[in-house]
C-alpha cells in the first residue's frame, strides 16, 4: 500500500553499507513527513519490499555487496516498472560518478555522490516533491490487484476485524485487507481516528453532537460515534473552526 500526498510519504532505502544506511536515516530525521517502511541489502530483497510496500520514493546504491559478491541494483527498476501501475521514484546515491549515466538511461529522478551533502539531498527531495500530482490518491492492494482512489473521494473508513471498509462519496465501499492501524499513519492530515472503528474525513463532518457522543458526515446518513477518550480530537475540530483557523478543513461544522 501507498500514498500520495502533500504531507506523508513512504520510502525504501536499498544499500549494503551500515554506515551509509545511518547516514541517509539521519539526514532524513529532519522531514517528518517521510517515513521509512523497510531496508532491502539486496536487489531481490528490494524488489520484494518495493511490491509489497509500494513506496514513493526508493533510495538506492548503484552496486550491493553481499558476502562479498557485488550485484548491480538497477536491475530492480526494470522489472518494478513490468509489475506496478503506480512506479516509485528512484534516487541513487554512490561514492562516485561512475553509474551516472547510466542512471540517466534508468530513469532516475536524482544522483547524489557520497558522503551526502544536505544541500544536494535537499535539491532532491524538493524535486521529487514537486514531481508529485496535486491531488492525492491512495492505492489499495489485494493479493495482486491494485485499486487508486482519490483520497479526497473517501467519506471515512471503517475497521472489520483485520480489514477496512473504505466508504466513497458516490456510495461505493471498497474494502482493503490492511487493519485501520495501518492507514491512520499513513493517510493525509485531513483524516482523524476518533474511535476504534472509525477514521473521518474532517472536511465531511457536517455536526458533531458531544452529548451522545457522535457525529454526522457528507454524503452518508450512517451515524458514526466518537470514543470518550478521543472526544479532544472532536473538541480541536470545533474549535479551529470556533477560532476560524481552518488548516485545511473545507466548511463549517454544526455543533449539538
Amino acid at each position: 500500500m501507498g500514498v500520495y500526498s502533500a504531507k506523508k510519504y513512504n520510502y525504501i532505502i536499498v544499500d549494503s553499507n551500515e554506515e551509509s544506511i545511518n547516514q541517509l536515516q539521519r539526514l532524513l530525521e529532519n522531514y517528518p513527513h517521510y517515513t521509512c517502511c523497510g531496508i532491502a541489502r539486496s536487489t531481490e530483497e528490494a524488489i520484494n519490499l518495493i511490491i509489497d510496500q509500494i513506496p514513493h520514493v526508493v533510495f538506492f546504491d548503484p552496486v550491493l555487496e553481499l558476502n562479498g559478491i557485488k550485484e548491480s541494483s538497477f536491475n530492480m527498476i526494470p522489472e518494478v516498472y513490468q509489475l506496478l501501475k503506480r512506479l516509485p521514484h528512484f534516487i541513487a546515491m554512490s561514492s562516485s560518478n561512475e553509474y551516472a549515466y547510466k542512471a540517466i538511461n534508468s530513469g532516475v529522478l536524482a544522483y547524489i555522490l557520497k558522503p551526502i551533502n544536505h544541500y544536494e539531498f535537499k535539491k532532491a527531495i524538493i524535486r521529487f516533491e514537486n514531481s508529485q500530482p496535486q491531488q492525492s490518491s491512495i492505492c489499495l492492494k489485494s493479493f495482486t490487484e491494485f485499486r487508486f482512489i482519490i483520497t479526497n473521494d473517501i467519506v471515512y473508513l471503517k475497521a472489520d476485524n483485520n480489514t477496512t471498509d473504505f466508504f466513497l462519496k458516490d456510495g461505493t465501499i471498497v474494502t482493503s485487507y490492511q487493519t485501520l492501524k495501518k492507514f491512520e499513519s499513513e493517510l493525509p492530515h485531513i483524516f482523524t481516528r476518533i474511535h476504534k472503528s472509525y477514521m473521518v474525513n474532517v472536511n465531511y463532518i457536517k455536526k458533531i453532537h458531544f452529548s451522545k457522543f457522535q457525529c454526522t458526515l457528507k454524503y452518508t446518513n450512517v451515524v458514526i460515534p466518537f470514543s470518550k477518550s478521543l472526544k479532544f480530537k472532536m473538541t480541536e475540530i470545533k474549535n479551529r473552526w470556533s477560532n476560524d483557523i481552518h488548516n485545511g478543513y473545507s466548511q463549517q461544522i454544526n455543533l449539538a
